[in-house]
């Protein structure tokens, strides 16, 4: 699971794209409006992230509609693309990602 990913993502108020980094449970992204932040879980092909967001550019939209929140995310790997779907908890807000591996990291330590 770990390497560098791009992301497509739609929310309660629209779509969007970023890029992902996925490394030793921990997962760093973000697009034009937002920063995140969270870990992640492999058991075989299933997945699980949770993440924290916060705006980064107030002046631009983010899909949730909201300036910081949490999500949680559930899904599956299929070779080197993974599609989550979730949402903020405690809500009906909901998203759904799929995200393509674009390539490894490089080797640590």
């Amino acid at each position: 699971m770990e390497g560098f990913y791009t992301v497509q993502f739609v929310g309660v108020q629209g779509w969007g794209t970023g890029v992902v980094v996925y490394i030793a449970g921990h997962v760093l992204g973000g697009d034009s409006a937002v920063m995140f932040t969270g870990t992640y879980d492999v058991e075989g092909d299933a997945v699980k992230v949770r993440l924290h967001v916060k705006q980064i550019a107030p002046q631009l939209m983010n899909v949730m509609g909201l300036p910081e929140f949490d999500l949680d995310l559930t899904g599956k790997r299929d070779g080197e693309t993974v599609k989550l779907a979730g949402g903020i908890p405690g809500t009906d807000q909901r998203l759904k990602a799929t995200l393509k591996k674009q390539c490894d990291l490089p080797a640590r330590g």
